[in-house]
């Protein structure tokens, strides 16, 4: 089995979807129950949710869940679950109301943001969404009901994503994009190798999916959010570009213009995808600039605009490089093809 790049060994894609599987998810997510984190008000009367994703996690699915609703509308439809989610004390831990409740809000959340507007994905997500509801609403106060229906809905949110994701991203697919190339010296006594893994070390890896079918992973050094890897793989997984990035994140927030030892080093094999490429490695760039997790709707609406069309600090290589030498290897910017996608696509 392929193993994820990460040191925690506690991985929460996993082929069996039993009580394994939530015991983790809820380990991974669990944090934002604590925070407050969960679902805003229900839509189990309308018709359709239609197919916008991104704004049903603004205006309905917010990451604020059943209790949470409650405890804000005493008057609240959701009273009877509520209520549930409150007293059931169920043996396992992974039974526990409060905490599916949660997990399964905040999953639900993330995944809108990412599915895009009128995309299969999206569509897979929204599908059984209001039928869960009903069914919901329908246990009332009964908590192993309330128990399995949110089990059974976070193990099928779960599934989609896995569906229309792909694979995880793993050592070795970075291993193999690298090659021979990973021992190419970078300065500093550092390799092509090391400093791509610097980058990547927290758990689990932010993704965003972009125009073009490209999925986006990226992490930084802990403790230095200056160090920052990203990787492009495309629709079976594969990874076909990695970006080194230095001295970037949050580095433009209130500012116009960006330190001058900010960098972005993109490594490919293709020359050709370079200009397919530009405008993701735009909109992730400007995303970091401004700390991810932008909301371009409101007062940072001049800000994202401004940095979406910032002229970043990037030079591409083309691999392998023969000698090592990425003065002989570098690869000029073409001009982008595609629109820059929006930055309320990256989270982390």
């Amino acid at each position: 089995m392929n193993s994820e790049i990460t040191e925690n060994t506690d991985r929460v894609d996993v082929p069996c979807l039993g009580s394994k599987f939530i015991k983790r998810t809820l380990w991974r997510i669990g944090v934002s129950f604590l925070l407050g984190s969960a679902w805003a008000s229900a839509a189990f009367a309308a018709e359709s949710l239609g197919d916008d994703c991104p704004a049903l996690a603004k205006s309905t699915y917010v990451g604020k869940g059943f209790r949470t609703q409650c405890n804000l509308n005493p008057q609240s439809p959701w009273k009877s679950v509520c209520k549930a989610i409150r007293s059931y004390k169920p043996k396992d831990w992974t039974d526990n109301p409060s905490l599916l409740d949660s997990t399964l809000a905040v999953s639900f959340w993330e995944d809108l943001q990412q599915a895009g507007k009128g995309t299969p994905y999206c569509k897979a997500l929204l599908k059984d969404q209001l039928a869960f509801e009903q069914k919901l609403m329908a246990c009332g106060d009964n908590g192993p009901c309330v128990v399995r229906v949110m089990g059974d809905r976070l193990r099928q949110v779960s599934s989609i994503k896995r569906q229309f994701t792909g694979p995880q991203l793993s050592r070795e697919d970075l291993l193999d994009f690298l090659g021979k190339d990973r021992h190419m010296p970078l300065g500093r006594g550092e390799t092509l190798e090391e400093r791509a893994f610097r980058g990547l070390n927290i758990y689990p890896l932010p993704q965003a999916f972009v125009p073009g079918n490209w999925t986006l992973n990226w992490g930084i050094e802990p403790h230095n959010a200056q160090v920052q890897t990203v990787v492009w793989r495309d629709k079976t997984g594969k990874v076909v570009a990695l970006a080194l990035v230095d001295g970037l994140y949050a580095r433009g927030e209130g500012q116009t213009q960006l330190p001058k030892d900010a960098q972005i080093r993109l490594f490919l094999r293709d020359p050709q995808r370079l200009a397919s490429l530009a405008p993701s490695l735009q909109a992730w760039a400007a995303a970091d600039a401004l700390g991810m997790n932008v909301d371009c709707s409101g007062a940072k609406g001049t800000a994202c605009a401004h940095w979406s069309g910032y002229s970043m600090p990037v030079q591409a290589y083309r691999l392998p490089c023969a000698g090592g030498n990425l003065n002989r290897c570098r690869l000029p910017m073409p001009k982008s093809q595609g629109a820059v996608p929006s930055l309320e696509l990256f989270h982390q």
